[in-house]
């Protein structure tokens, strides 16, 4: 068998999972990462992104965190969709090609790719 190696693209919108992140967010890690802390949300970090939340939104607004994109796409849907429902995205959507079936998993939902030449759907696409 012969493998043939492939150079990395420069950057890609594939996963969060495939680069790494920018030195400020792990300067931040690492400040954050001393210490020990409540786990589960009942932690200074946790009441700190809230508020900053709450002062965003003019109110408070109830945090989800999610420790991935895939969970916070699942998430998303979920907060949105009954089981019964469908999610109707282009063939190449990124929850349809990258998150490796999870969003049908554990919302309970059907993706229905539709074929888009641009990755674009539009309403005359949506009728039948």
């Amino acid at each position: 068998m012969t493998v043939i190696e492939l150079e990395p693209p420069i950057a890609s919108f594939a996963s969060d999972n495939s680069a790494g992140v920018l030195p400020e967010v792990m300067d931040a890690i690492a400040r954050a990462n001393t210490g020990h802390a409540v786990a589960y949300g009942a932690d200074d970090w946790t009441r700190r992104a809230e508020q900053a939340f709450a002062e965003l939104f003019g109110r408070p607004a109830p945090t989800l965190f999610t420790f991935s994109g895939t969970g916070a796409n699942i998430v998303g849907l979920g907060s949105v969709l009954h089981p019964w429902e469908s999610v109707l995205c282009p063939v190449n959507a990124h929850i349809n090609t990258d998150e490796c079936g999870a969003p049908e998993r554990f919302t309970g939902s059907k993706l229905v790719d539709i074929p888009c030449p641009d990755g674009k759907l539009r309403p005359e696409q949506l009728e039948a």
